[in-house]
């Protein structure tokens, strides 16, 4: 298991939701997901989030537009065993390959007082009851300290958050990226987060959590990168033409160009095309992943800045960055779809027997 990525979403129905999930899914390789406040029954969502590669999940249903908590996994990579759950809260024993099992919470405070007052004597509870390392990570709608808000008027959200981190010892995880994960126009709060037991980390001890690009939702997903492992380079791979190259500004020009100035017969007319449109790909479309990492990279150092001021012109930026990479993630879209259909036709052609 290497990452776990917690979003406050702010509704799961639409279809920026879907897209936004996915990319998230894919580009950080998530092993278990947690989604709040889906401000829809799960069954609206399930067939689409099944199909992103998890197979079983743990529901705490919304009530109306209030509340819920989803916790989705692959049973066939990770033994995950529930502990417990309440309307705030699902815990669960992680384990797998033999590793040591360690105790896993998710988090969405209620945004109620009593309410919320109440999650943390259950989490001591909890922790005494269940001798497990543990991580406990979520929207908490409480804050720590006072770094964690700017903006707005001096009321700060305090309660007995802190009493219970210092009660049972927790550590604060940290964070890299942004300083706020909620906004809501000029105000900014730290209100995601990810908490450890001093056991815990040292099982972990490289574990990080990273703000990512806040886009469709105003809280900012955050991923629980457990450990760092480096991906293995790819060889050369044939080449292969993507439909979303026909989406650019000059890739008719190009054709045309490279197709009317080749001297030759068809085969070498193609050979030199397809030649052509691989050095295009990598200097002009450009490599569509790595144009995401820039542009989400790009947005969350704005995020961040914008956390300290507010610059109208980075304000501007980010919603022009924003922009873009919906673009590009629509061009990927067509490039996942085109794949599919490729794979169908492959295994097609595969079970299809000709007769003379």
């Amino acid at each position: 298991m290497d990452n776990i990525l917690f979003w406050n979403a702010r509704g799961a129905g639409s279809g920026k939701f879907r897209s936004s999930i996915q990319d998230l899914v894919k580009m950080h390789n998530v092993d278990l997901l947690f989604v709040c406040e889906p401000r829809i029954q799960f069954d609206g969502a399930r067939k689409y989030l099944l199909s992103l590669g998890f197979t079983d999940y743990k529901v705490m249903e919304a009530n109306g537009f209030s509340g819920g908590l989803w916790l989705l996994w692959n049973r066939n990579k990770y033994t995950i065993d529930i502990i417990d759950t309440t309307f705030q809260s699902i815990s669960v024993r992680v384990g797998w390959n033999g590793f040591q099992s360690w105790m896993l919470t998710g988090i969405y405070a209620s945004p109620c007082n009593t309410s919320r007052g109440i999650l943390w004597s259950y989490l001591d509870n909890l922790a005494n009851r269940v001798k497990l390392p543990s991580m406990i990570v979520g929207d908490f709608n409480e804050l720590l300290s006072y770094s964690d808000k700017i903006g707005g008027s001096q009321h700060y959200r305090f309660g007995g958050m802190q009493d219970w981190v210092n009660r049972n010892g927790l550590i604060d995880m940290g964070y890299q990226g942004a300083d706020y994960t909620w906004k809501n126009n000029f105000v900014k709060e730290r209100l995601d987060r990810g908490f450890c037991s001093c056991d815990w980390r040292l099982l972990f001890p490289d574990a990080c959590i990273l703000h990512l690009a806040r886009m469709k939702s105003d809280h900012c997903p955050i991923i629980v990168k457990l450990n760092h492992c480096s991906r293995a380079t790819r060889r050369n791979s044939p080449f292969r033409f993507h439909a979303m190259w026909m989406q650019h500004d000059s890739y008719v020009d190009m054709i045309n160009e490279t197709w009317n100035n080749c001297p030759g017969d068809l085969q070498v007319k193609t050979t030199t095309l397809a030649n052509s449109l691989s050095i295009w790909n990598k200097e002009v479309f450009g490599n569509i992943f790595k144009q995401k990492r820039i542009l989400l990279a790009r947005i969350c150092g704005i995020q961040r800045s914008l956390g300290r001021q507010n610059i109208p012109f980075l304000v501007n930026l980010e919603k022009e960055l924003i922009l873009q990479y919906e673009q590009i993630r629509d061009a990927e879209a067509l490039f996942w779809r085109q794949k599919s259909r490729d794979k169908w036709l492959c295994e097609g052609d595969r079970n299809t027997k000709f007769f003379i």
